[in-house]
């Protein structure tokens, strides 16, 4: 769980710049990146689940409309970091 925490938290400090907030936290399934995108529209929670990581890509401008649009699978983190950050760029344009 130690190199699973230091790896969301190095992808957090990359995406910095995109999110209005962003953070490493944890429950019960581990840890988990929590992304909210500039303009508060565009969210995600990223995780991995088995050997899968698993990306929630919300669309709303609160939680009263706010959905879930998708939930892509990467076998890879860096698959999976780089479909995270194409989502929350929509919401930096």
């Amino acid at each position: 769980m130690k190199e699973l925490r230091a790896q969301f938290q190095g992808f957090a400090t990359r995406i910095r710049e995109l999110c209005h907030h962003v953070s490493v936290r944890d429950d019960e399934n581990g840890p988990f990146v929590f992304a909210l995108g500039l303009k508060e529209t565009h969210t995600l929670q990223l995780r991995k689940i088995d050997e899968q990581y698993v990306i929630e890509l919300w669309y709303g401008v609160n939680s009263d409309v706010e959905r879930v649009v998708s939930q892509p699978q990467f076998s890879s983190a860096e698959g999976a970091f780089d479909a995270a950050q194409e989502w929350l760029r929509k919401d930096a344009i």
